[in-house]
């Protein structure tokens, strides 16, 4: 199959009829071509195309083609500079294209000369496809009350994991562009407020695919993508901007932005939005009902978000996969799932209890160190006395660590050995300390379970009986969801309903036999 393709398009309306069939013969990125004005628009450019309407007429149907495309697994651009310079008889594209395709029967001559002629960066041997899908009603371009285009536009987003929407909103600033496009994209200060916010791709590589989506699309406009740390970025200061692009749901931002320049005596800035794109698509129930970065965030709970990294130490089986997260963040939960669906599964929160009893080598070394008032009226450790020791002064909880983790993964080490033994080939071990104690050596994979702060405080109150200051600090003493996610395999959340985080678990689950069954049969190793 190949791996990029280009659709022209003479009628909007056949996109989604031909997508069925595109697919059949593409794996991944697919541009789109429209050309309002049949083949020989390109093919044998005149001075009569310089009559043609404002590139922004032809804004609905961008809209309707993306929308289109929207439940296909496929990635789609559509390209703009051929719509917004009539005399532009050759198509720019900055990956090689491998096959064409055409939404109307043409013959052999016109589909040779459109190759030599009108593509500049195919691969040898571009293949051709003619579909016939029969006639459908011609879609004209609408006509518009605003079709002005603008010298220097600007508009920002969070912009992460690029999809329809994005493309859209994208899409309906370039088409009213002539000069200058300014895109501003949230860094990590402005991210906080968002659901699974620690998945947010890195500003950079969200900057990176913005910035490519654009030069695609129209490669004859200037682009400025920068990061922004508050709301308004460069539109408060830059007295060259003369239109905003926004969403629905931010158009109160964009006429504040207005308030802005106002007190420096700036230009107001004409505002156009772009209405949300709804989806019916909805794969979870939580998921919101419009095209969201935040639903496509929601789908890759219980994935395989990083390849694991090599531990040529430890033996392929068992399997070991360090589950952590949070202080209430549900791994328990997951870890019961995992259970319950054949894995082993080693608790060393549970584990770590039976260390304190009287006759274990770490009670005795507590009680030399921290002296006998840790101890209650049975001489066992009172852990609720030594955790008020420790808390608060690092060197004293530094020592405890030191005493209790190694110990620790003795005993883990152990239990390991015990359910292998028993026949279990993965086994899971759970520890909150897993990262601190620095166990990912000893774990072939990491999986986190993570929620928002606000909600593990709710729960530490409502399960430990604790104010909202001590919840609020313990949850503060402990590494953010963003340090707890970085290198994971394997990231869940229990923000939602208990179903819902069954599904996670199912699907990671699923995902992992499926890798560890392709590192079986390259490696030669079996579970």
């Amino acid at each position: 199959m190949a791996k990029t393709g280009l659709l022209v398009v003479t009628n909007p309306s056949r996109v989604a009829k031909v997508l069925p069939d595109v697919q059949k013969h593409l794996l991944n990125k697919l541009y789109i071509q429209y050309l309002p004005q049949c083949l020989s628009r390109l093919l044998t450019p005149t001075a009569a195309s310089l009559s043609s309407p404002s590139p922004v007429v032809y804004s609905k149907n961008v809209i309707g083609m993306y929308s289109q495309s929207l439940n296909q697994n496929i990635d789609v651009a559509i390209l703009l500079a051929c719509l917004k310079n009539p005399m532009q008889s050759v198509i720019h594209t900055k990956k090689p294209i491998d096959v064409v395709f055409f939404d109307r029967v043409l013959s052999g001559d016109e589909m040779n000369a459109f190759l030599k002629k009108c593509l500049s960066n195919v691969t040898v041997g571009c293949t051709v496809v003619s579909l016939d899908i029969g006639e459908t009603e011609a879609q004209q371009p609408e006509t518009t009350d605003d079709d002005k285009m603008y010298d220097n536009v600007v508009l920002g987003g969070t912009f992460d994991r690029l999809h329809t929407g994005h493309k859209i909103l994208l899409s309906e600033a370039v088409l009213r562009c002539r000069r200058k496009m300014t895109v501003g994209v949230t860094d990590a200060s402005m991210l906080k407020s968002k659901y699974l916010s620690e998945l947010i791709e890195p500003c950079e590589d969200r900057m990176s695919h913005v910035l490519e989506f654009l030069q695609d699309v129209d490669p004859n406009i200037e682009y400025d993508v920068v990061p922004i740390s508050d709301p308004f970025g460069p539109t408060k200061d830059d007295p060259t901007f003369e239109l905003i692009v926004v969403s629905e749901e931010t158009l109160k931002g964009g006429l504040k932005i207005n308030e802005v320049r106002a007190q420096k005596s700036l230009n107001p800035l004409a505002v156009h939005s772009v209405n949300l794109l709804v989806t019916s698509n909805k794969q979870e129930q939580e998921e919101e009902d419009k095209v969201s970065s935040g639903n496509l965030r929601l789908r890759v709970l219980g994935t395989r978000l990083n390849k694991p990294e090599a531990r040529p130490n430890l033996p392929f089986s068992p399997y070991i996969i360090g589950l952590t997260g949070g202080i209430a963040s549900g791994k328990s939960s997951v870890g019961r799932r995992l259970e319950e669906m054949g894995a082993g599964l080693v608790d060393c929160d549970s584990l770590a209890h039976t260390l304190y009893r009287r006759g274990e080598p770490l009670h005795d070394k507590l009680v030399e160190y921290f002296g006998r008032t840790i101890l209650d009226a049975e001489g066992e450790v009172d852990r609720k006395v030594l955790g008020s020791l420790v808390f608060g002064d690092k060197e004293k909880l530094t020592a405890l660590n030191n005493m209790v983790w190694p110990a620790l993964w003795e005993r883990t080490k152990l239990e390991i050995s015990k359910i292998h033994a028993s026949g279990k080939n993965i086994i899971v071990v759970e520890a909150a300390v897993l990262r601190q104690a620095g166990w990912e050596q000893h774990c072939h994979e990491i999986w986190v379970s993570i929620i928002p702060s606000d909600e593990a405080v709710r729960r530490l109150k409502e399960r430990n009986n604790l104010s909202e200051e001590a919840a609020w600090a313990r949850v503060s003493a402990q590494s953010n969801n963003a340090e707890q996610v970085k290198g994971a395999t394997t990231v869940l959340s229990t923000l939602w309903s208990y179903d819902f985080t069954q599904r996670q678990v199912t699907r990671a689950w699923r995902h992992l036999h499926a890798y560890l069954e392709k590192e079986s049969l390259a490696k030669g190793n079996k579970l």
